[in-house]
């Protein structure tokens, strides 16, 4: 595989510039709103900390974010955008920074300014008759909920595992939530945003000042755009319309347990199965024995004595050890999550046909607990039993007690590969990928999210800091051993955008020469977000890459 050196950037202007450049735009966002140090002015994370950056970074020399920006009004991000241009500085955009497991606020331009758009906090409409909200990148999804319920609107929002991030900013990175409207890029409707010149551009039906279905129809006259604006750096979004489920009379939470990790491929086929023919409509979740005993031995010190020198995870659990906790307390080798949405007429009809196709994955156990609404009225999400992931649409932060950026604490890494919806394809990758896990000493933490024509299969890898160092071989062998069986990241960290772009080789890599073109038409003087998902200007991914050059020759000869 070729190799890009990640701590190495192409030049840009001198210092002075930069001066120059900040203090323009204090004089457009104001002195208060402008951090010439990264340690402080973000929104509270870990510890309380607002410090810019990655929280659980990689590299021995992790790029660094610069100062940062905080506007409060599009008309000022288009002010700002229009100075980077003048002044030639890089912008690393993000809407809330909470981009955890994938580099955080961190750019991949080391000293790029950040523009954080935190402060654009305004949720513009909510309308409960349409189930739809639009929203400004600074929302939050525990504050969307908040005024959700502040109404006393009958609306349940997809929410990630996480609450404390931003509605737009999660969206645009193609993450996802836990009902019915999971895959938030599918359920986005109509953008506003800032083009790297400064101008501004509405999507779709937006096209249209004073459009009434901007929110409501996904399509326009003319091509589609806004699928152009996730996961690039092609422009800046200030609004964005997002579609919700309409709270549903009735509710069944459904757990299903089996004994053996090969089972994992009846469970996934049946689980599948059952998605295709929307019996199941929101994406079941998966996890291995891992995450169960790790969480138990976090929560009760018994079970962490009984994991020993392991239990900090900076080194692989023996297979014995994982058995002989999982034995103590009954876990299974697989459990999945999932529900059921609608009217109380339903609720038994579908259960009814969820146990039928689960009676044929052998040693399966089905829990199931239904909730129902008073006649006439709709159901809360939080007046159900809630589950390890939020699939009764409240958001909250208490996942977040799992990690910790401290340099003894428990740090995380995703890496995030799509598979088909096949329980023997995902297995043969579970098996290949946690061997390679256990090669580097560390503990693969199965993470899957299993959608009707596809697998989100994330190894969560939860480790000690210590063990930092492991981690970038470790991504770089599962990047390998996971192209080799024709599968791509849908995301990643941003140590490893210009890598994992670089397996995109179809026709010689004609999709990055797309995007190149693209980069260097809409945004010349390449300041919005450089190397954003391994998209550069032609002369700046040049330099990139002859940097990478000399390593790249060494890794040959190794």
């Amino acid at each position: 595989m070729s190799s890009v050196k990640i701590d190495q950037e192409p030049s840009r202007g001198p210092v002075a510039q930069l001066e120059e450049f900040l203090v323009a735009v204090e004089a457009i966002v104001g002195a208060d709103n402008v951090s010439r140090d990264p340690s402080s002015g973000g929104p509270a994370g870990f510890d309380d900390s607002t410090a810019y950056g990655d929280p659980f970074p990689l590299a021995s020399t992790p790029p660094a974010p610069g100062p940062a920006i905080r506007p409060a009004t599009v008309d000022e991000v288009r002010d700002v955008v229009r100075a980077a241009n003048r002044f030639r500085v890089p912008l690393w955009v993000v809407s809330r920074g909470k981009n955890l497991g994938y580099g955080g606020s961190a750019p991949v331009e080391d000293q790029s300014v950040v523009l954080d758009l935190h402060r654009m906090n305004k949720i513009i409409e909510i309308n409960e008759e349409y189930a739809y909200a639009i929203v400004e990148p600074g929302v939050t999804f525990i504050q969307l909920y908040d005024e959700i319920q502040r109404r006393k609107l009958d609306l349940w929002l997809s929410v990630p595992a996480l609450g404390w991030g931003s509605v737009v900013g999660n969206t645009l990175e193609r993450g996802f939530g836990y009902t019915p409207e999971a895959a938030h890029y599918k359920h986005q409707c109509g953008m506003e945003v800032v083009l790297p010149s400064g101008d501004l551009l509405r999507t779709g039906m937006g096209a249209l000042a004073g459009s009434k279905v901007w929110p409501l129809y996904s399509g326009g006259f003319g091509p589609g755009l806004d699928s152009l604006f996730f996961q690039s750096n092609f422009g800046v979004v200030t609004k964005m319309g997002i579609h919700m489920s309409p709270a549903p009379e009735a509710y069944t939470r459904i757990v299903v347990e089996v004994p053996r990790e090969a089972d994992l491929v009846p469970l996934v086929g049946a689980m599948t199965d059952l998605m295709r023919r929307r019996i199941v409509t929101n994406p079941p979740q998966l996890f291995d024995r891992m995450p169960m005993v790790t969480e138990a031995a976090r929560l009760h010190p018994e079970l962490l004595a009984m994991l020993g020198p392991y239990g900090a995870l900076d080194r692989h659990i023996p297979d014995t050890v994982m058995d002989a906790v999982a034995t103590a307390i009954g876990l299974p080798a697989w459990r999945a999550a999932f529900a059921l949405y609608g009217p109380p007429e339903a609720q038994d009809g579908l259960l009814a046909a969820v146990k039928r196709r689960m009676a044929l994955v052998d040693g399966a156990v089905l829990t199931s607990e239904t909730f129902t609404a008073e006649p006439g009225s709709y159901l809360r999400g939080a007046v159900v039993t809630p589950d390890f992931l939020p699939q009764n649409g409240v958001p909250g932060i208490e996942l977040a007690a799992m990690f910790s950026p401290a340099a003894d604490g428990r740090w995380h890494n995703c890496f995030a590969p799509v598979l088909p919806p096949s329980g023997r394809e995902l297995y043969e990758w579970y098996q290949g990928a946690r061997a390679l896990t256990a090669a580097h000493d560390l503990n693969f933490f199965a993470d899957f999210h299993v959608f009707d024509r596809y697998v989100i299969s994330i190894n969560l890898i939860v480790f000690h800091a210590s063990a930092a160092p492991r981690i970038h071989a470790l991504q770089l062998a599962l990047m390998e051993f996971s192209t080799g069986l024709g599968y791509l990241e849908y995301r990643t960290h941003v140590s490893f955008m210009d890598t994992t772009a670089a397996s995109q080789d179809f026709n010689g890599g004609a999709f990055g020469r797309f995007t190149t073109l693209l980069k260097d038409a809409i945004d010349p003087n390449g300041v919005l977000a450089p190397g954003k998902q391994g998209i550069w200007n032609s002369d700046a991914k040049l330099q990139r890459l002859s940097l990478g050059g000399a390593e790249e020759a060494e890794d040959k000869k190794e």
